[in-house]
């Protein structure tokens, strides 16, 4: 049986001065931060919701977690400068986890100020929102 090792616990095994980790990606602090929503009913596709506070610059994002109780909703999780970072067409009265594929361990940067990653948007994909229907959103991120 053989015995691999991930990236970071190579750099841990044999660290040197250049290779130091940031205390983010090891031994970080996870934070989180929770915000819901409660839909109007006059929201249409392409329309956008801010949710929570905006994100440190530098922050990793470790999970996203968003429940949604209106079958009806399809909803994308990112920011403006990609909608569906994080998560793609969130659906039907589940709780859908991050895409670790696109968008674990992103690293918020603000390289555009008029596309900006710090703060978590919600996309409507659907035609229009239910009214009353209640969005709730769960991010976890790690910032040193």
């Amino acid at each position: 049986m053989a015995t691999f090792k991930g990236v970071n616990k190579t750099i841990i095994d044999s660290i040197t001065p250049a290779t130091i980790l940031c205390p983010g990606l090891q031994g970080g602090n996870v934070r989180v931060m929770l915000d819901y929503y409660t839909a109007l009913g006059t929201e249409v596709a392409t329309d956008t919701i801010e949710m929570c506070d905006e994100l440190p610059i530098g922050a990793k994002i470790v999970e996203v977690i968003i429940e949604n109780n209106d079958a009806t909703t399809v909803l994308d999780v990112g920011d403006a400068e990609v909608n569906n970072r994080y998560i793609n067409d969130a659906t039907v009265a589940a709780i859908t986890r991050i895409n670790v594929l696109t968008g674990l361990y992103y690293t918020v940067d603000m390289t555009t100020a008029a596309t900006p990653d710090n703060q978590i948007l919600l996309t409507v994909r659907t035609a229009t929102l239910t009214a009353g229907s209640v969005i709730g959103l769960a991010v976890f991120y790690t910032v040193e």
